[in-house]
């Protein structure tokens, strides 16, 4: 007869491919912070593109910008601006931190890993905003 302090829990039945999406949450773990600075150097780049090719434009329009009064020139450096900001907060991304983990310990590791996670996703989205608002006020500004 089996122990009778032996605690049984009841689960949903398992599905054939239940291994592969196990194997899968956890390649997820283990990679999401690679994830996020890959992303993060990918913006970077794509950042460097859009600032050479905006200050090509601006280049080619120097006649008409000639004309504008000093406020509307300076409005033409918002879009730089924004970009600028995701630029720093891509590389906040990019760089590594030192922080004190305790190695024989699994929460610990476990909650600095998480807290470093989730830090470095906001200022990835944070860095992903400012560089749509760029893109949106140099539409904007092209516009008017």
């Amino acid at each position: 007869m089996s122990d009778s302090t032996e605690k049984i829990y009841s689960s949903a039945p398992s599905e054939a491919d239940d291994d592969v999406w196990l194997e899968e949450g956890k390649r997820m773990v283990t990679e999401s912070l690679s994830t996020v600075r890959n992303a993060a150097g990918a913006l970077i780049m794509a950042l460097g593109m859009l600032q050479g090719v905006y200050l090509a434009v601006l280049g080619f329009g120097e006649k008409q910008l000639a004309c504008l009064s000093l406020l509307q020139k300076s409005l033409f450096i918002s879009p730089l601006l924004l970009w600028v900001a995701s630029l720093y907060l891509c590389l906040a991304v990019v760089m590594t931190k030192k922080i004190a983990v305790f190695t024989n310990s699994p929460s610990d590791i476990r909650a600095k890993s998480t807290d470093m996670l989730l830090k470095k996703q906001l200022q990835l989205q944070w860095a992903f905003w400012s560089l749509a608002l760029g893109l949106l006020a140099t539409f904007v500004l092209f516009l008017i």
